[in-house]
């Protein structure tokens, strides 16, 4: 008895304390990734685990966000994430417990395990495409599929041991304003276009849309104008590195942090008002795309917009073709080389395209699934910020390959997982909880 008492007593004493650690922590981490970088997952991993001893997976998974950009600035590459991430799965596996799920109609904790179920289910097609794929020229791409592999454990452990959704916003949105503003003052410039963090302008400013929609949606959720200042530091970045794809997933996400929990009215008139300043002032949408595209020719403009469209297509015959294994997991530029119909090393730039082409129309449909637990239904507070950030995230995986890279996709992982791990409630479930109160 003694021995049980004394363990939470213990727990609660580190846990009050854990704060007076946390700057000489973050001093030795950051003089370990200076002098010795490839030490960087042990250090993160060490540090991750020390601080999930004290707190819990959940909140320890909030550090992965300012260690992933920090291991970029750093290495140029996701290995201190991979090592963050191994540190949380093993601490939420060390700290599960089986329940059983209730009875409806009465209260106490309940478990939403289809989730968990279709990332596993993901997990085996791309397992599938990736060792047995129905077309192979040349070795498959290890470090994307690792990528991808490891947002999935990350999202299933997440999913198990959610973080605080405010914690996890606030986070995205410092930790990008941060990186947005390192990289404005000492990033390249490869033809007037921002780069930097390991990644290319494309990468760099998909990254940088989902600490600008958090930004925007924690000035809606608390009222507080502060919350600004991170979000113009993304947008700066995110104009200079002169990304249409970027500029787009950011205006989807400001669009449902302004309009979700709206009623139906007032968004159909948002969408009709639209429509309509874009046919009675047809030049507003080349205006704003001389904004974001700023001194880019037009030519190659044009020729990027080509080869893009035919890459499209070239990956949906590819998808038709081989629906079930597809070619295998990061072979489509190989494969678009070789093949007489586009004969161009390119990617898809579509990341719903490449998993289609790449692992098999069903392993889309599952991730597609999974997209469709975490936003459908209205959320409440701090949920509706991270579904802001997950529907941006979503809009430009439609003109990147982001989906594999950690530097890019974690908080995207983060605020799936909070989402899925609180889905909304049906009205069935409302009726039992009230039914199962009303008895107790």
């Amino acid at each position: 008895m003694t021995a049980t008492v004394a363990r939470p007593a213990l727990a609660a004493y580190a846990a009050a304390r854990a704060p007076l650690f946390a700057p000489p922590a973050a001093l030795l981490l950051t003089v370990m990734m200076l002098s010795r970088p490839q030490l960087s997952a042990l250090a993160v991993g060490a540090m991750v685990l020390g601080l999930m001893a004290v707190s819990g997976p959940g909140s320890g998974s909030l550090c992965l966000v300012p260690v992933g950009l920090l291991g970029a600035v750093q290495t140029g590459g996701p290995v201190p994430a991979l090592g963050g991430i191994a540190a949380v799965t093993v601490a939420a596996v060390l700290s599960s417990r089986p329940v059983r799920t209730p009875v409806v109609g009465t209260t106490g904790p309940r478990i939403y395990d289809a989730p968990h179920r279709w990332i596993a289910v993901l997990a085996v097609l791309l397992l599938v495409s990736f060792f047995f794929p129905a077309e192979r020229s040349d070795p498959s791409s290890i470090p994307d599929i690792i990528g991808l592999f490891a947002g999935l454990v990350l999202l299933s452990a997440t999913t198990a041991s959610p973080p605080s959704p405010g914690g996890v916003a606030r986070v995205t949105a410092v930790a990008g304003s941060l990186a947005s503003a390192y990289v404005l003052v000492v990033g390249d410039h490869a033809d007037g276009r921002l780069d930097g963090l390991g990644l290319n302008p494309n990468y760099l400013g998909a990254m940088l849309v989902l600490p600008l929609v958090a930004a925007v949606g924690l000035t809606r959720r608390t009222r507080r104008t502060g919350w600004l200042v991170p979000a113009a530091i993304c947008g700066a970045g995110i104009v200079a590195t002169q990304s249409r794809g970027a500029f787009l997933a950011s205006v989807a996400g400001i669009a449902v942090v302004l309009l979700q929990g709206r009623s139906l009215t007032t968004k159909a008139l948002s969408v009709v008002v639209m429509a309509g300043a874009g046919a009675v002032l047809p030049g507003i949408f080349g205006a704003a795309e001389h904004f974001v595209t700023g001194r880019r020719p037009a030519a190659q403009l044009t020729n990027n917009n080509d080869a893009r469209e035919h890459a499209a297509r070239f990956a949906a015959d590819v998808a038709v073709a081989h629906p079930l294994r597809g070619i295998g997991y990061g072979l489509f530029p190989s494969h678009a080389a070789k093949s007489p119909g586009l004969g161009l090393y390119i990617a898809t730039h579509d990341d719903y395209l490449r998993l289609a082409a790449e692992s098999g129309v069903m392993s889309l449909v599952v991730f597609l699934a999974l997209l469709w637990l975490g936003v459908r239904g209205r959320r409440p507070d701090d949920l509706a910020v991270l579904r802001a950030v997950v529907i941006a995230y979503a809009a430009g995986l439609f003109f990147a390959n982001q989906l594999a890279n950690l530097v890019v996709s974690m908080p995207f992982w983060l605020s799936l997982g909070c989402l899925l791990a609180s889905p909304p409630r049906s009205p069935f479930d409302r009726i039992g909880s009230s039914r199962g109160e009303q008895e107790t």
